[in-house]
């Protein structure tokens, strides 16, 4: 008899897709995910990023699943729920319900219904302790998280960072599985067996000749992203490496982009390009293109673009704010990439320098494709079989 697996979510969030894809593709495994709204399946006006978004790599004719509220397109607040999800869920009697952290009403409904009924429970989030939080509130949370935690069956970690914020909250390294947070691995593997032409045609586009260096950053232009970090750096190399060219690649909009255009104005001989908003299908040219993928923000908990530049073989530098590094995350220092201190500038430049002066360029790019590969399985199949497996003994 086939092992049913209910995944509940808010909405449709374009990078799990292609791993719900994968799930009902496992045999022996049923998999139905159930959304409270189908905003992101529709458009939706993003405020960081200044635009309506609509995600066009769902793959939802791939993966039984319903939304929930008559195919409504409501917002993800704490507030959202499906009053209907209890008949839903129970009509069709899932062995276990994996569901998203505790913010939406909708997350908690499916955990009550699972614990009333006697089904097993799995978490995900992406949480951790690198950002720095009021005491005051890691006090308040603490009690609640600890016995919130106490009656979950199982965890879905995504990298070392996650793990450790367990572990604080009294979770044994017993009921954790590692996952690893998913990319789209089918667009990703045709843009990796042309990576060259990817490269070659991206370089020319910008006018980025093969002798000198682009460094690349994917995400909002919020303030918490940092990005102004890199342009700062840019001005730090005019004056210490006149004789050498460099390139910044931005992908994203936001609220902060006038603001930072105006900062590289006064560049004299480096370069930033401003590429805006970029359709998830086109980030894989961006990566391909750059010789170093370099990730600054302040708050992140476990980085998308991370994941997909290491999977282009980009080596990578993080701000140590980031949850994705680690002995064996998606940046391990000195095997693909290097973690300095957020804003430190000389430091995120001296980094920089090793790896682009050096060999290291080369060795970092080969690591990041290993464990890549090794992390996107994690994701796709292996993790969910082993889990069912454990389960069904």
């Amino acid at each position: 008899m086939s092992f049913k697996i209910a995944l509940v979510i808010s909405h449709p969030v374009q990078h799990f897709f292609s791993m719900y894809a994968s799930w009902a593709k496992i045999e022996g495994v049923t998999l139905k995910v159930f959304f409270a709204s189908n905003l992101g399946a529709v458009k939706y006006l993003d405020p960081n990023f200044k635009r309506e978004i609509s995600w066009s790599n769902l793959y939802l004719d791939e993966f039984n699943h319903e939304f929930l509220n008559g195919d409504k397109t409501l917002q993800s607040t704490p507030a959202l729920d499906a009053s209907n999800l209890d008949e839903k869920l129970s009509e069709f009697k899932p062995q276990l319900l994996v569901h998203y952290g505790y913010f939406h009403q909708f997350a908690k409904h499916a955990r009550n219904w699972a614990i009333k009924n006697k089904v097993k429970i799995a978490y995900i989030s992406d949480a951790e302790h690198r950002q720095k939080r009021p005491l005051w509130k890691e006090v308040l949370k603490f009690p609640y998280l600890y016995f919130l935690f106490k009656k979950e069956d199982y965890f879905l970690t995504v990298g070392n960072a996650n793990e450790a914020y367990y572990k604080f909250y009294g979770v044994s390294k017993t009921k954790m599985h590692r996952m690893m947070f998913s990319i789209d691995i089918i667009t990703y593997d045709a843009a990796f067996a042309n990576k060259e032409s990817l490269r070659s045609c991206f370089r020319s586009q910008y006018n980025i000749a093969e002798n000198e260096i682009a460094v690349s950053v994917v995400g909002k232009l919020v303030n918490w992203k940092s990005q102004d970090d890199l342009i700062k750096l840019l001005y730090n190399l005019e004056k210490t490496l006149p004789q050498k060219k460099f390139h910044l690649i931005i992908a994203g909009s936001g609220v902060m982009e006038e603001k930072w255009k105006d900062l590289a104005n006064n560049l004299t001989h480096n370069k930033v390009h401003f590429l805006g908003f970029v359709n998830p299908s086109d980030l894989p040219k961006v990566y391909a293109a750059s010789n170093v993928y370099i990730h600054p923000a302040k708050i992140e908990p476990h980085s998308l673009s991370i994941s997909e530049a290491i999977y282009m073989g980009c080596p990578i530098i993080v701000a140590n704010t980031s949850g994705s590094w680690g002995i064996n995350d998606d940046v391990q220092e000195g095997k693909n990439g290097f973690v300095y201190h957020h804003s430190n500038i000389a430091e995120l430049q001296q980094h920089l320098l090793d790896i682009v002066n050096t060999n290291k360029q080369e060795t970092f790019s080969q690591y990041s494709i290993k464990i890549s590969r090794e992390f996107q399985q994690l994701s796709h199949n292996q993790m969910i079989s082993n889990l069912v497996a454990q389960i069904k003994d």
